[in-house]
């Protein structure tokens, strides 16, 4: 509806109102409306401008209005300083909590338990016991009673060792044996004054010690001093013709053996000398724990001696470890668990698993040659 009001003037009629039309000027053609000023203290609206729109809505301002290109660097700028400075504050705690551990975990169990832990000469505790050790090797003794073990030890930095150790004490026998022969046979032995058979003979109650044996034929008796030892065997051989007709035997392996000649005892490995009749004999070797037996002939000469030298055969383990391990026997890598029918002569040996964040076990196994020796551990116990 078109703005009317009432104006005096001469030039038009009294009762004729003016229109608003006929007092404001008219605007060129072309004419745009300016866009209004930005407000005091506004930077956003400093920040922006505007583009004069074309089309019909020429007469009115935009609404659009962009950002320019340096404010948004400028933002950038901001925002990668603060991830920089975030940065430089946390990176020593990351170095610190990624840095390689400085020592390694060595566990020691015992059975039983209570042993005194001696490590590199310095008394650290008693056993179960768990050290902190600065990587390498150490020296580790272990003592309880009259038992004492010895061990070298290497620590790895962030890994666990862990050795379990034997300090049973293994009783060994008050007694030790004592074989006595002749030539000729069926001479009377008699120890320390008491009579005690005819030869051959094999006394199994002998105290340690050096005992007077006199053996009496019947060209008379020959008087001989013999030293007995705990837990080993002794051997004497008297001729009772006063002639060298006798010699003797030594046998070296890495086992300990028995010695026998139809069934008699002659003495064990252990035995520097065992004496014998000069001639031919036919020996029985064995050592019933490993399942190991041969037989094996031997001259005698006459007042000199023959040497036997027996390899033990070879039996086979099998190892596991859970969930994993490098397996080592006898210092000796031989792979990765599970391993099946490692070949290793008849014995005790020794196995020790790594496993890279789980520590290291130690076992003492026997290989017997009867039947496989089998080996595992749990690294999650």
């Amino acid at each position: 509806m078109p703005l009317t009001m009432p104006i005096q003037n001469d030039s038009l009629p009294n009762d004729e109102p003016m229109r608003m039309s006929d007092v404001l000027p008219r605007r060129p053609a072309g004419y745009r409306n300016p866009a209004p000023p930005p407000a005091a203290g506004s930077l956003k609206k400093l920040l922006t401008f505007s583009k004069a729109p074309e089309g019909p809505l020429d007469d009115f301002p935009s609404e659009e209005k962009k950002t320019p290109v340096w404010v948004w660097a400028f933002l950038a700028l901001v925002a990668s300083t603060a991830v920089v400075g975030s940065v430089l504050v946390f990176a020593p705690k990351l170095r610190v909590s990624a840095a390689i551990p400085q020592t390694g975990q060595l566990v020691v169990v015992s059975q039983p338990a209570g042993g005194d832990v001696i490590v590199d000469g310095e008394r650290r505790g008693v056993t179960p016991l768990t050290l902190s050790l600065a990587p390498g090797p150490h020296a580790l003794q272990l003592n309880r009673a009259d038992v004492s073990r010895s061990i070298s030890v290497t620590i790895k930095a962030g890994a666990e060792t862990t050795h379990y150790v034997d300090l049973e004490a293994r009783p060994v026998p008050e007694a030790g044996q004592l074989v006595v022969s002749s030539d000729p046979p069926g001479a009377r032995v008699t120890i320390d004054g008491q009579a005690r058979g005819v030869t051959p003979i094999t006394l199994e109650d002998m105290t340690a010690g050096q005992h007077a044996v006199v053996v009496q034929g019947a060209s008379g008796p020959v008087q001989r001093s013999v030293v007995v030892q705990r837990g080993q065997s002794a051997s004497l051989m008297v001729s009772m013709t006063g002639q060298a007709a006798f010699g003797w035997v030594s046998i070296s392996s890495p086992l300990v053996l028995q010695v026998l000649e139809d069934d008699r005892k002659l003495g064990t490995s252990e035995t520097d000398r065992i004496v014998l009749p000069a001639g031919q004999h036919t020996l029985r070797i064995l050592n019933q724990r490993l399942g190991f037996q041969t037989a094996r002939v031997v001259h005698v000469p006459a007042g000199g001696g023959a040497s036997l030298k027996i390899d033990p055969p070879n039996g086979v383990v099998n190892l596991n470890a859970l969930p994993w391990a490098e397996a080592w026997i006898d210092g000796r890598q031989v792979g990765e668990t599970p391993l099946g029918n490692v070949k290793l002569p008849i014995g005790e040996h020794e196995a020790v698993f790594r496993h890279p964040q789980l520590g290291e076990r130690r076992q003492t196994f026997l290989v017997t040659a009867n039947e496989p020796a089998r080996v595992a551990v749990d690294f999650k116990k």
